[in-house]
């Protein structure tokens, strides 16, 4: 048995994983997610010892093998083109503090992942609509020419390629397994047997309970208003003033109204992605997607993956010219 490295990327499930598959594995011991912040995530880029990691995350000290399973691995939400530096560094981390880990990956649809993402970050206090969100240089100036100044949503965090790409080299192709996040709805049991014989082990499918679920869509609104009331935990949002515990309570609050039919359904996992922002998704993604559904010998096209280019050449949508000249 050797270790586990599940690395995210983010909504695809990771939650899940943590709290209701891999806490209940026997043959391994799951290490806490601060301590893999801790450790790997907390020195600067010059200061870090693979030796002293190890050491500290037990690695050697137990008989079970570890699990780690830690999203912000393979980048951090909302952070745009660093988060990208950020993921690389990471993978030469991980690779030198575990060469013997298995490595695991789940990727998602763009169109889907996008809005999902969109949801978290609502979710964390941000206050945009989901367009200004996902192309903020139509709307803000800041930023604008120096791209790693202002953390912002930036699509190239969803072109899986490179990252893949660099996990297979640092760890040899047969030893990173990547699966779709689609098919835990569709086939569960399918997918943990993967996972399951990566860990040695049967796992049996969890409750099907969902960890940081979208709102209902009578409901987001609410938040997005609500969130004007607390500086965190986001720099890419407004505020009017900052109601000292509001964030705390109002995340509370909001899970439980969450519950009530009276606000709706559930969006459905593409909402919100127009005609114009899908062709342009369709054509940022569908060569990296063919790339990706050869890798992973899974007809992604039947899950939703962009994999074909549009009819017409997409381009990023645009504001309007009023707002391009106010930049608000």
């Amino acid at each position: 048995m050797r270790p586990l490295v599940h690395i995210g990327f983010h909504k695809t499930g990771t939650s899940w994983f943590q709290k209701r598959v891999y806490a209940s594995v026997e043959s391994h011991r799951l290490v806490d997610r601060r301590q893999i912040r801790i450790e790997l995530m907390s020195r600067d880029a010059f200061d870090f010892d693979p030796r002293a990691a190890r050491a500290a995350l037990g690695l050697d000290a137990h008989p079970a093998p570890a699990i780690l399973c830690e999203e912000d691995l393979s980048g951090i939400l909302h952070q745009g083109l660093a988060s990208t530096y950020v993921a690389k560094e990471m993978a030469r981390r991980l690779h030198a503090t575990i060469p013997e880990a298995n490595i695991l990956i789940f990727v998602r649809a763009q169109p889907t992942a996008a809005v999902s993402w969109y949801h978290q970050y609502v979710r964390e206090g941000g206050t945009a609509s989901l367009r200004r969100y996902l192309l903020p240089g139509n709307y803000r100036y800041f930023g604008r020419d120096r791209p790693y100044k202002i953390p912002r949503f930036d699509f190239c965090q969803l072109d899986y390629r490179g990252l893949i790409e660099t996990y297979d080299e640092l760890y040899g192709r047969a030893n990173v397994t990547v699966l779709p996040y689609e098919e835990l709805g569709h086939d569960p049991g399918a997918v943990l047997r993967v996972v399951g014989a990566l860990l040695g082990a049967e796992l049996g499918v969890p409750a099907s309970a969902r960890e940081n679920g979208s709102y209902r869509a009578g409901l987001l609104p609410l938040v997005r208003f609500a969130n004007l009331f607390t500086v965190r935990s986001l720099l890419y949002k407004s505020s009017i003033i900052h109601v000292p515990y509001w964030y705390t309570v109002r995340k509370a609050l909001f899970r439980r109204l969450n519950r009530l039919p009276l606000f709706g359904p559930i969006p459905a996992p593409a909402a919100g992605i127009d005609a114009e922002l899908g062709r342009w998704i369709r054509q940022r993604f569908w060569q990296s997607n063919r790339w990706l559904a050869e890798r992973m010998d899974w007809n992604l096209r039947a899950l939703g993956y962009p994999l074909d280019p549009p009819e017409q050449p997409g381009r990023p949508p645009e504001a309007a010219r009023w707002l391009r000249w106010t930049r608000q």
